[in-house]
């Protein structure tokens, strides 16, 4: 027995010795190993945004409302908005060709709080037809005294190269 126990005892320590040796072996390996070997990068998310998401579904919920709008007012009143790009189309007006007609076209985008606004103006009238384009008006909210107002900056000169 008692040589049955050096034999377990020897054999402890062999075991013991090799497990550490395996143990520092792989901490030297993982010393070696760069960042991204040891936590590669999350795969790139090519979809929209949550953001981008609730800006789309919100112009697709206007635009169809406006869509019954238009045909409410039989295509007199127009409008059609694009969230993500900050633009919106906005049209008015009708009539008879052969006698009286007023439209009015613009193109409206939204940016840091102002709108810039391209817009025509079609007038007709006994089967002539008049058709104005409006220089590019900037369109900025405002306050005077405590009461909310939009200025209307309207180039008198336009230069264009």
């Amino acid at each position: 027995m008692h040589t049955m126990g050096r034999l377990r005892l020897a054999l402890g320590i062999v075991v013991a010795t090799a497990g550490a040796a395996s143990a520092d072996t792989r901490i030297a390996m993982d010393d070696q190993l760069t960042m991204e070997q040891r936590w590669p990068a999350v795969p790139a998310d090519h979809a929209l945004s949550l953001g981008d998401q609730i800006t789309d579904h919100l112009t697709d919920y206007g635009n169809q409302l406006c869509a019954h709008i238009d045909l409410l007012s039989h295509d007199m009143i127009g409008l059609h908005v694009d969230g993500r790009a900050q633009r919106a189309r906005i049209r008015l007006g009708g009539g008879n060709p052969h006698y009286l007609t007023l439209r009015i076209d613009s193109d409206w985008l939204f940016s840091n709080g102002h709108a810039r606004v391209d817009a025509r103006v079609e007038l007709g009238l006994a089967g002539h037809l008049l058709d104005i384009k409006l220089p590019t008006m900037e369109v900025i909210p405002d306050s005077y005294h405590g009461e909310q107002l939009v200025e209307i900056n309207v180039p008198l000169l336009e230069r264009r190269f």
